[in-house]
């Protein structure tokens, strides 16, 4: 049965430059700390995914001599809505460029790509191959692969943070163009919007996609990734500390911005990354209403646990 949610229907993946040659300490952080797959590698490139993820990767790595982020990609239903998006991003007056099946990224399909105003550049597809389950599809051991335990080994990608100086502007964008929805946002005392979380499909774990921050245009603030519950946000905090990880201000906590149990810490390069559990159901419905946070609030929002605002938090990691 052909899928009949239209445009957006998932995040696909994070794409970074980091200044590592040959990207050793960046395959070994990556799948000997933190419990990814190595899917591929290529010149100066690593593709990697989660062990949960049926995808051929959700986090490509590039040799370069600095740290940013290249893009975000999502998976749209077909080729007919990746035309009609495009559409619609160039009558909003954002110029985009078109990309032939594999010409961007292996097992990639046509895609298309434009930035964000103000914010980073999206890539949206219609194919990416599946690689499958590592744990294969005939009645699945749904178990952390052997080799990964004693990591956290993520289940998929949750989502991904980014800054803006103009979050409402980024926010319409993604709202009116790709039709995002706002699950939560926080608001300044005169009402201006300072960040929100945006979702496109039902949602359970954090009830987005995408987190908009205030900072730099298009830089990095974290990627976050699904782990089952809190308890696994515990024990992958012990392992990460083992390794000597660093990990970041809040975590692990219970972060009330998104309704998850998370836990930050840092890659080798400054990336910020999330494990995050449980968080609020989001339904796409005529009806449905944000939560929305007052700045008074911002602490509580950040960590139910800490009195004290961490405001670095809410700096970018990458640029």
């Amino acid at each position: 049965m052909a899928l009949k949610h239209q445009g957006i229907h998932r995040l696909g993946y994070v794409r970074l430059t980091l200044a590592d040659p040959r990207l050793l300490r960046a395959g070994a952080f990556y799948c000997e700390q933190f419990g990814l797959l190595e899917s591929r590698r290529g010149p100066g490139r690593l593709y990697l995914r989660c062990w949960h993820e049926p995808f051929a990767y959700s986090l490509v790595l590039e040799e370069s001599t600095h740290n940013r982020l290249i893009e975000i990609g999502f998976q749209v239903r077909d080729n007919a809505d990746l035309g009609h998006l495009a559409g619609l991003v160039e009558r909003a007056g954002v110029a985009l460029e078109r990309s032939p099946a594999g010409a961007e990224l292996e097992s990639l399909g046509a895609s298309i790509a434009f930035a964000i105003p103000g914010g980073p550049q999206l890539r949206l597809y219609a194919d990416m191959a599946q690689a499958g389950y590592v744990t294969g599809y005939d009645s699945p051991d749904w178990v952390t692969p052997r080799p990964l335990r004693g990591t956290p080994a993520p289940f998929f990608l949750n989502h991904v943070g980014f800054t803006t100086p103009d979050p409402q502007a980024a926010v319409t964008f993604l709202c009116q163009v790709l039709g995002f929805v706002v699950s939560e946002r926080i608001d300044s005392a005169d009402g201006t919007l300072l960040s929100a979380l945006l979702f496109r499909m039902s949602k359970e774990v954090g009830g987005q996609e995408l987190a908009v921050f205030p900072g730099p245009a298009g830089r990095l603030h974290h990627i976050a990734f699904t782990k089952e519950d809190p308890n696994d946000i515990l024990l992958a905090g012990m392992y990460l500390r083992e390794a000597d990880v660093d990990i970041d201000r809040y975590g692990p906590t219970r972060q009330s911005y998104g309704k998850t149990f998370s836990l930050h810490c840092l890659d080798p390069f400054g990336a910020r990354l999330e494990l995050c559990a449980g968080g609020r159901v989001t339904e796409v419905h005529s009806e449905f209403e944000p939560v929305v946070w007052d700045e008074a609030q911002l602490g509580k929002a950040l960590s139910w646990y800490d009195r004290d605002l961490q405001t670095a938090f809410l700096e970018p990691s990458l640029g």
